[in-house]
């Protein structure tokens, strides 16, 4: 989006983009948010846009898994799955 990879380490880890969104609504920070989860926080004022572009971000996913979860043929299973079906859109 701005020309450049971020190289930034997460802060904080949470399970959702509800967490994320609660998470800066409390003060924690900033995070880039789909429109349609915050829109009543930003027409309230309870949030504020900090960057409107032209072109929408892509929507990047990445997929995470705890160390040594290899070791687990279910969690294989789905992590393959997952990226087999990511490849096909």
């Amino acid at each position: 989006m701005f020309g450049r990879q971020l190289t930034a380490r997460a802060a904080v880890t949470v399970p959702n983009l509800y967490a994320v969104l609660s998470a800066v609504n409390a003060g924690a920070g900033f995070s880039v948010l789909p429109r349609s989860l915050c829109q009543e926080y930003l027409d309230s004022g309870r949030l504020v846009l900090l960057h409107a572009p032209q072109e929408p971000p892509l929507n990047t996913l990445f997929l995470v898994q705890r160390p040594g979860a290899e070791a687990n043929p279910d969690v294989v299973r789905v992590r393959d799955t997952l990226r087999r079906t990511a490849r096909t859109w």
